[in-house]
């Protein structure tokens, strides 16, 4: 879906390509030259030194309507299931606690191995 800037002139057009996969984005075309922007920083950034004129302010405040009225950032809250976890949120215990974890010396593996002296 294309939605087209209402601030557009005969050498300026911007418009807001909404996708279904993928994220929205904005083609720009000025001075003969059509890019590609996500932002409506980056909008107004193609427009050089004069992105802080009102045309492009205009243009600039049309672009962070478009993000805020189609962009929606769904924040999924996170469900902890003790039954069905097995992470260390999912416990009634200390993340930062090591005496959880057991470990066992066994007296015949601890002396295999006796490094020799470094001779120096």
């Amino acid at each position: 879906m294309e939605i087209q800037c209402p601030h557009n002139d005969h050498k300026t057009m911007v418009t807001y390509m909404r996708t279904r996969i993928g994220p929205n984005w904005f083609r720009v075309y000025y001075k003969d030259s059509c890019v590609i922007r996500f932002t409506p920083k980056d909008v107004g950034r193609v427009f050089g030194i004069a992105k802080f004129t009102p045309s492009v302010n205009l243009i600039r405040e049309w672009c962070k309507e478009m993000v805020e009225k189609y962009e929606k950032k769904e924040e999924l809250p996170v469900v902890l299931d003790k039954e069905k976890g097995f992470g260390p949120e999912c416990h009634d215990m200390d993340t930062h606690d090591d005496n959880n974890v057991s470990s066992v010396s066994d007296p015949e593996s601890t002396d295999l191995f006796v490094p020799p002296r470094m001779v120096t």
